[in-house]
């Protein structure tokens, strides 16, 4: 994974900067000790009427590719103004839409025309008509700024490139609660289609299984040579790369996050398992290649076909670099909502501290998710033998393995000595000492690599590394990580900090202990911890998110069976457990499926209401003593058997208050909720506030206590926050509580005072 700033970029929305952005990657490999986490270098956009030089300083001269926005609304806007009934979702071949949908053409034929004369070797990369009126363009860095200035162009922006960052898990989120109102696992998501954007999906996965299905009329849809690519259950194979490759996967990761939105149900080595969904179709819409890497032109490109192809639900498990306004994939995401489609977006994999939520998951309509643990550990399993007893804590030790050496069923009663307290392996070590052992070792000081490579000279069969502690990083302790180890040639493995410890102990206690290692396997675990890379918000456009939370610890889902391990979701026997926000994304698209299925006309707003405001509680450490932010969180982890059973749904889901200056007099801020009744009957639903975090000064009050409202029908609450001028300039987060008497749906709200804007 590589880190991204998520930094407030300053300055005017035409004249911001971009940034190459980063998924949300689910396996999270750490390259070193401490954070392990690359750096970015940062392009820029160009404005009508400004050099690419003044804006781009430093970049090289050459060709770039730049998203050239022109004037005129596209389609889905232009209809939502025009239609004199709204619809819920908006129809892209109707005779209006297809009549204003030519007169873009025409617009785009006549920009096209005019930059041909000042370049005529620029070259059309993509072109947005339904979701934006837009078309990428190839060009010289020298010509960029003159087709900026042409007539008609709005705003300018280079593409940005991105790069590759069931189980237990679905009966966490309570998915089996609502398939029961269904019909059961068998009609679980059935007719509802989830678009996949990210690397591909192998239809050749046990998980893809397209028995039971039947295609769609007007499928299957392929854009290349990708028609080996469907089936009745995979009925879009498209690919939007610069390379014109197929839609094959050929990372494994697009693969791993189709299978925990609608995987069908499959045995694996851990048995019998499934998606959220499991008889939803689903899209492949490829836009990162095998490397991970892709451009957010063509994103946008990929998000407009998804809506244009009928696709109820798209996910994006990937992200970048914020800056103060929304990018091309951003809008495209936000008018994709506009026309009726619900859209999921990963946070991002940067952690704790403000406004490290990535790019397009900034954008507020969509339903932007952080990541929780699992119920479960997944993966190799580590067992002491001997000498007897062997206490229960060390046997299934589960773990995480490094992405060099694939582990098999040779490794059996070892002798397993720790080494070296203060260097932590990362010294040379005596040759021959650890000749036909496995090496205990303490994460930190160096790379994994220099660790396990050192082990390995010494004559280590296998190494252990066990997690630093907590106080030497966030994700120190109990934190698993899947470790990046390429160029060695060991097997090697990842333990939390209190396993390691335990092994640690028993070996220092007993010299002739041995262990042996299991490919896969399982073991309990504390759920609904708050992920340590998970990213915290508000937005850099200063909105509260992320919107809710779904498992991404160890999620046991497809992998592609061929591949390089050390950058891929790559393994043997098609499946494999990794970490990330892009792993808790598809819990959440999933989820939206099987509303959708449940509620056919409700909306997006709708969707994302009753899965944000019935969310439960997250929490900061295993001992679950601490409820985790709204920052870090949003409303909470989904449950399902809460969000189809809402009697209200709520808009907007979340209340921000944005960044406002406290200074030299009390400020006053006031946002509606509206309140949709359910229920056919006439329904009273008391209305209260909980601060989490409150201050001296800062109250909250809603315009009435009670709301009764009749049924179907809705009424409006105001909110009002105050704030005395002496109140302390900081984040305050909580709660508007929506309670009748079988629930209480959770509103959150966020705002922060600060002394003077920068």
């Amino acid at each position: 994974m590589r880190r991204s700033s998520g930094c407030k970029i300053k300055g005017s929305f035409m004249k911001r900067k971009t940034v190459p952005v980063t998924l949300a990657i689910s396996f999270a490999f750490a390259l070193q000790a401490s954070s392990g986490l690359l750096g970015l270098t940062k392009a820029s956009s160009v404005a009508p009427g400004q050099s690419f030089a003044q804006s781009a300083s430093g970049t090289s001269a050459g060709t770039v590719t730049a998203i050239v926005e022109l004037e005129s609304q596209p389609v889905v806007l232009h209809q939502r103004l025009t239609e004199r009934v709204p619809r819920r979702e908006i129809d892209f071949e109707s005779p209006s839409a297809s009549a204003y949908e030519s007169r873009l053409d025409a617009e785009h034929a006549s920009f096209k025309s005019r930059a041909a004369l000042l370049s005529p070797n620029v070259r059309v990369r993509a072109e947005l008509r339904k979701l934006a009126n837009a078309v990428s363009v190839e060009v010289s860095e020298t010509e960029l700024a003159a087709i900026a200035a042409l007539p008609g162009v709005k705003r300018v922006e280079l593409a940005k490139e991105v790069h590759a960052t069931l189980d237990t898990s679905v009966p966490l989120i309570n998915a089996p609660a609502l398939w029961d109102r269904l019909g059961g696992i068998g009609a679980a998501g059935q007719g509802v289609k989830i678009a996949i954007l990210d690397t591909g999906i192998d239809i050749a996965n046990p998980l893809f299984s397209d028995a039971g299905f039947t295609m769609p009329d007007g499928f299957p849809k392929t854009n290349n040579v990708s028609g080996s690519l469907v089936n009745n259950k995979v009925i879009v194979a498209k690919s939007f790369l610069t390379t014109g490759a197929s839609a094959a996967d050929q990372n494994g990761h697009g693969s791993n996050v189709a299978g925990i939105a609608a995987g069908s149900v499959a045995s694996s080595p851990l048995g019998m398992i499934s998606g959220v969904a499991p008889m939803a179709y689903l899209g492949n819409y490829r836009v990162l290649s095998a490397s991970g890497s892709g451009r957010t032109d063509l994103i946008a490109q990929a998000i407009e076909e998804a809506v244009a192809d009928g696709f109820d639900v798209l996910n994006m498990s990937f992200g970048g670099d914020a800056d103060a306004d929304l990018d091309i994939a951003s809008r495209a995401a936000e008018n994709a909502v506009a026309s009726g489609r619900v859209v999921v977006i990963a946070a991002g994999n940067n952690g704790s501290g403000a406004m490290t939520v990535t790019s397009p998951g900034i954008a507020p309509s969509a339903i932007t998710v952080a990541a929780t643990t699992n119920g479960h550990l997944v993966g190799p399993v580590i067992t002491v033998d001997q000498p007897a007893p062997v206490d229960a804590s060390l046997t299934r030790i589960g773990s995480a393995s490094g992405n060099a050496v694939a582990l098999d069923d040779s490794l059996k009663l070892m002798p397993y000595v720790y080494v070296d307290a203060q260097g932590r392996g990362c010294n040379v070590l005596p040759a021959g000492s650890l000749s036909g052992k496995a090496a205990l070792i303490e994460r930190g000081i160096c790379a994994f690599a220099d660790k396990v490579s050192n082990a390995a000279a010494a004559g280590a069969r296998a190494v252990i590394i066990f997690n630093k502690d907590s106080s030497e990083g966030a994700d120190g302790g109990e934190t698993v990580i899947n470790m990046d180890v390429a160029g060695t040639v060991i097997p090697s493995l990842f333990v939390p900090r209190s396993a390691g410890l335990a092994l640690r102990d028993f070996a220092a206690a007993h010299p002739s202990a041995t262990l042996s290692i299991s490919p896969i396997g399982s073991r309990a675990a504390t759920s609904d911890v708050l992920a340590g890379f998970s990213s915290h918000g508000p937005s850099s456009i200063e909105e509260l998110k992320p919107d809710v939370a779904a498992p991404g610890v160890v999620i046991y889902s497809a992998a592609i069976k061929n591949g390089d391990p050390s950058t891929g979701v790559v393994d043997p026997s098609g499946f494999l457990a990794i970490n990330g926000t892009s792993q808790a994304t598809p819990h959440v698209a999933g989820s939206a499926a099987l509303l959708k299925q449940l509620h056919p006309l409700w909306t997006p707003a709708q969707i994302k209401s009753a899965l944000t405001n019935s969310a439960t509680d997250v929490f900061t450490s295993t001992d679950k003593s601490t409820r985790a932010g709204v920052l870090a969180t949003g409303a909470g982890r989904i449950d399902l058997a809460r969000a189809s059973s809402v009697d209200a749904t709520i808009s907007p889901a979340s209340l921000s208050f944005g960044i406002k200056k406290l200074k030299k007099k009390d400020v006053s801020l006031t946002l509606d909720l509206n309140i949709t009744n359910q229920l056919d009957v006439q329904n009273s639903f008391g209305i209260a506030i909980e601060q989490l975090d409150p201050g001296d000064g800062i109250t909250l009050t809603p315009s009435t206590d009670v709301a009764v409202i009749p049924g179907g029908q809705s009424s409006t609450v105001t909110i009002t926050i105050s704030a005395l001028r002496g109140s302390e300039r900081r984040d305050y987060t909580g709660y508007v509580l929506i309670t009748d008497a079988s629930q209480t749906l959770r509103v959150p709200y966020w705002v922060r005072y600060v002394k003077r804007r920068s």
